[in-house]
């Protein structure tokens, strides 16, 4: 995790410096391209973000395993506070709703009706939680390349669980049995993650663009709750898991 968070300041250094030789006040080239947008920020601009995720788990709990990807999303308005003169360097936060998890793969005791219990058996387990999410980062941007916007940002987002839910499907010699899906009480309260990405804006009008990020995001807290409050009923042991994933951002800011 270290390795990351160094990762993730020499992006923002970079790109600081990248983005400062890119902005520098130099008189304009001559373009037949008419530029819709002149460059000059208000202090505050708002919009709204939709964004489709493709997610999954990094285990950390002895015999369980990865077992695949979840689709989910994240939607909500988004709000950016201008730190410089022109449109190149904001602070971004906002308010959004994210649906995410991931799927695992290990061995359970499984409640099998009046049977009893079938220990030690094979299960297959979705795991899904909504979140309410208030990211806090950085947004660069560059001065506008025939009314398209190079875009860089970084920075944390903190979530509160909303709901928790899990699916799981047992295998019973060659028989596979599913469970409809349950609240789950095992999902920590808070996520903490970073996010890093890049992308585009294009302009519109002088006040309106829309844009695209692609952003990679990993939590660095338990997607559990931990402490004998999410165990494995089979081991006995405390589940322990991180997010990861992957997410189209496709917005639109006023300005």
């Amino acid at each position: 995790m270290r390795k990351q968070f160094v990762l993730l300041f020499a992006f923002v250094c970079f790109a600081g410096f990248v983005f400062g030789q890119i902005n520098t006040d130099k008189k304009p080239r001559m373009s037949s391209t008419y530029i819709k947008d002149p460059g000059n920020g208000s202090r505050i601009n708002f919009g709204v973000t939709f964004a489709p995720t493709i997610s999954w788990m990094y285990d950390h709990t002895p015999g369980y395993e990865k077992d695949g990807v979840a689709s989910g999303m994240r939607y909500g308005l988004n709000l950016n506070v201008n730190l410089t003169r022109k449109k190149n360097f904001y602070f971004s936060t906002g308010l959004f709703a994210e649906h995410c998890g991931g799927k695992m793969t290990f061995l359970d005791n499984v409640p099998v009706g009046a049977i009893g219990i079938a220990d030690s058996t094979p299960t297959r387990r979705t795991y899904r939680s909504i979140y309410l999410t208030i990211p806090t980062g950085v947004t660069l941007k560059t001065n506008s390349i025939n009314n398209f916007f190079i875009c860089g940002n970084a920075g944390l987002m903190h979530s509160f669980n909303l709901k928790a839910s899990s699916t799981d499907k047992y295998t019973f010699g060659d028989e596979v049995w599913s469970r409809q899906t349950i609240d789950s009480q095992e999902a920590a309260l808070f996520k903490e993650a970073f996010y890093i990405g890049t992308g585009f804006e294009y302009s519109l009008t002088a006040n309106t663009r829309v844009g695209m990020m692609v952003n990679y995001v990993q939590t660095f807290t338990n997607y559990f709750k931990g402490k004998g409050k999410a165990q494995n009923s089979f081991s006995k042991v405390d589940q322990r898991a991180n997010l990861g994933y992957v997410e189209i951002a496709l917005n639109i800011n006023f300005f």
